[in-house]
C-alpha cells in the first residue's frame, strides 16, 4: 500500500490543506485522482509523515478511487 498527499481541486485548481490517502495505484506528484464520495482532487509533493499514518491506523484512511486521466 501506497501514502499519497492529496489537494482538492476546486475550478481545475488545487485549493487548501493536503490529505493524506492510502492507494495500491503507483501515482506521481500531479497526477489527478478521484476521492470517495466523486471528489477530485490532486496528488502533491509533499512527504508522508509515516509515524502519524502508524498512530492513525492505516485502516482508518480513505483510499483513492482511481486516477483520472485528463484529455486536453
Amino acid at each position: 500500500m501506497n501514502f499519497y498527499k492529496v489537494k482538492f481541486l476546486k475550478n481545475g485548481q488545487a485549493q487548501g490543506r493536503s490529505y493524506t490517502y492510502k492507494s495500491s495505484l503507483d501515482l506521481a506528484p500531479g497526477d489527478k485522482v478521484e476521492l470517495p464520495g466523486g471528489k477530485h482532487g490532486v496528488v502533491v509533493d509533499e512527504p508522508v509523515d509515516m509515524d502519524w499514518v502508524k498512530s492513525y491506523g492505516e485502516e482508518n484512511l480513505k483510499e483513492i478511487v482511481k486516477k483520472v486521466e485528463v484529455v486536453e
